[in-house]
């Protein structure tokens, strides 16, 4: 946790004069204005983050403005998981809603009657 709180740009500081409350404001400000979220969310996003361990460096805010943050980390270890799910069959893919709909029919047939679906 310490290396990756340690090299996020918003805690580098290039010259010891620069290392003011100001300049560690303005160095605030303008990552938040970078990720289109004001500054009270964008230093709560940053904490939060900080205080669970992630690499803040992959941590970015929905472009929506609301303040919430996705970590790539997560995003990526979910499509792992999503891929290794479809190369082991689990998952159904349907170029149609109809065809997922008809899927989901046979399910529901399956389970009402009484037999167990993978």
């Amino acid at each position: 946790m310490a290396s990756s709180v340690a090299t996020f740009p918003l805690f580098t500081v290039s010259d010891e004069e620069d290392d003011t409350p100001t300049s560690f404001l303005k160095r605030a400000r303008a990552l938040a204005k970078e990720e289109n979220v004001s500054l009270p969310k964008y230093l709560a996003g940053m904490l939060k983050h900080a205080l669970r361990g992630d690499n803040l460096a992959n941590v970015h805010f929905f472009q929506d403005g609301s303040g919430d943050t996705y970590n790539t980390d997560d995003l990526d270890r979910i499509a792992e998981q999503s891929d290794a799910e479809s190369a082991a069959g689990l998952t159904t893919v349907g170029e149609t809603k109809e065809e997922l709909f008809a899927h989901l029919r046979e399910l529901r047939k399956a389970v009402d009657a009484g037999k167990e679906v993978d």
